[in-house]
C-alpha cells in the first residue's frame, strides 16, 4: 500500500496548503487484504479527535436498531408512544388545520418523511442557524426551543407520503429524546454504555461541554470557526466527536454485525431520492456518484479505469466535510474530515480517489509484497 498511501498523502498535503483547510485526515481499511492505511496532514492525524458532525446519525441508527433487536422498539411505532411527557411535542405537524403528530413514526423520523420542519433552516431576519455558523456566529439552543422552531415552520407533508426524503434535523433531535426515555439516561451516556465503550473507543463521545477545546476547530472557508456553543447544542443530529480511526472502528462495526444483528440491516435499505446524487433510506445515505463527476480525479488513470463507474458508497456524509462510507462492491471502508463547512464535495471527492486507489491499485502492491498479511481493524475481532 505504500504507493497508494504517497498518492494520498500528497492529496492530503495539497489541501492543507490552501487557506481552506487546517487538517485532513482519512483511514481507510481494504476487506480483501486486511490491510490499513492511514492519512493526516495539517493539525490532524488520524488519532486527533474532529467533530463528525451528521455521522452522529449513523450513531443513532445503530442504537434505534439494537433496541429493534432487543424488542424494545419498532420502526413502525408510534413517536408519542415513547417520547414521554413533552408539552413542546403537542400539535408539532399541523396542515391546513389537521394534526398529524400522532401519525409520525419511528421509521418517518430515521427516514426524513415525517414531513416535520427543519429547525436548523429555520428562517429569522433572512437567516438561518447554518448561515450564522458558517459565518463563525456561536449560538445555543435547547430540545424545547428545537420543537418551537419545528412548529413555528409548520408541516411540509403529512408523514409518510412524500416520494422524496426531506432532510429535517428536527427528526433526530426526537429521535435523540426518545432513545433518553428507552433508556433513562443521557444520550451521550447511551452512546459511551452501547458504542464507544464496547468498541474500545477511547476518543469518541458526544460533545455537550462548550468548555470542551480536543476537538480541532472548524475551517469555514479560509477563516477558522469556534462555535462550542452550537456544537454542544446539536446533540443527536450532530454531536458527535470521533478520530478517523476510531471512526474506521465504527463504520466497520455498523455493517459487520459488531454492534447489533447484521439481519436487521436491511431494514435502513429503503431508498428515497434526497439531494443529486443520493438517496436516503432509514438512517442511511446511499452515494453514487455519476461518471461525469468522477473524471476530475481520473484524468491520470489508466484509460481503462477513466470510464468507470464510481463505487457505490453506503454510509454518510457530515457538515464539515466529514465522510464514513462503505463501498460493498469494492470492500473498502473509509472514515475521516476534510474539515470545512462548507464545499461537501471535496471530501466526496477525497472519499472516492481513495477507495479506487486501494481497490485498484493498493490491492496489487500488497499482493506483491512479502510480510502482510490480513489483519482486522484494531478492537474488532474476527
Amino acid at each position: 500500500m505504500r504507493k497508494a498511501t504517497a498518492r494520498l498523502q500528497r492529496l492530503a498535503d495539497k489541501l492543507t496548503a490552501t487557506d481552506w483547510h487546517n487538517g485532513v485526515a482519512i483511514s481507510i481499511f481494504d476487506q480483501a487484504t486486511g490491510a490499513e492505511l492511514h492519512i493526516g496532514s495539517g493539525e490532524l492525524d488520524t488519532r486527533t479527535p474532529f467533530f463528525a458532525t451528521h455521522i452522529t446519525k449513523l450513531f443513532v441508527s445503530a442504537i434505534i436498531l439494537q433496541f429493534v433487536t432487543e424488542n424494545r422498539l419498532s420502526l413502525e411505532d408510534k413517536m408519542i408512544d415513547h417520547i414521554g411527557y413533552c408539552s413542546h411535542c403537542k400539535e408539532l405537524h399541523v396542515i391546513d388545520g389537521v394534526d398529524y403528530t400522532d401519525q409520525i413514526t419511528i421509521r418517518h423520523l430515521m427516514s426524513h418523511t415525517s414531513g416535520l420542519g427543519d429547525f436548523f433552516l429555520f428562517k429569522m431576519q433572512a437567516r438561518s442557524l447554518r448561515h450564522s455558523m458558517i459565518d463563525g456566529i456561536d449560538s445555543s439552543w435547547s430540545f424545547e426551543e428545537v420543537m418551537q422552531r419545528a412548529r413555528s415552520h409548520g408541516g411540509i407533508a403529512i408523514p409518510g407520503e412524500s416520494k422524496k426524503a426531506t432532510y429535517t434535523e428536527s427528526n433526530y433531535q426526537l429521535l435523540g429524546r426518545i432513545i433518553e426515555n428507552i433508556e433513562g439516561k443521557s444520550l451521550a451516556e447511551v452512546i459511551r454504555d452501547r458504542i464507544a465503550g464496547p468498541l474500545g473507543l477511547s476518543s469518541t463521545y458526544l460533545y455537550c461541554d462548550p468548555s470542551d477545546h480536543r476537538p480541532l476547530n472548524l475551517m469555514s472557508r479560509n477563516r477558522e470557526v469556534y462555535i462550542p456553543r452550537a456544537m454542544a447544542s446539536f446533540q443527536a443530529d450532530g454531536g458527535v466527536v470521533t478520530t478517523a480511526r476510531e471512526g474506521l472502528i465504527f463504520i466497520r462495526a455498523f455493517f459487520e454485525g459488531y454492534l447489533f444483528d447484521k439481519a436487521a440491516l436491511p431494514l435502513l435499505y429503503d431508498w428515497r431520492p434526497l439531494f443529486f446524487p443520493a438517496r436516503f433510506g432509514v438512517g442511511l445515505l446511499e452515494l453514487q456518484v455519476p461518471r461525469w463527476m468522477a473524471l476530475r480525479h481520473r484524468l491520470r488513470m489508466h484509460t481503462r479505469h477513466i470510464f468507470k463507474r464510481p463505487p457505490l458508497c453506503l454510509g454518510t456524509v457530515g457538515l464539515g466535510n466529514a465522510v464514513f462510507l462503505y463501498a460493498p462492491d469494492e470492500g473498502v471502508y473509509i472514515s475521516g474530515t476534510a474539515n470545512q463547512l462548507v464545499d461537501p464535495e471535496r471530501s466526496v471527492s477525497l472519499a472516492l480517489r481513495a477507495i479506487e486507489e486501494v481497490a485498484r491499485y493498493g490491492r496489487h502492491e500488497v499482493y506483491g509484497e512479502k510480510g502482510i498479511s490480513a489483519q482486522p481493524a484494531i478492537g474488532l475481532a474476527e
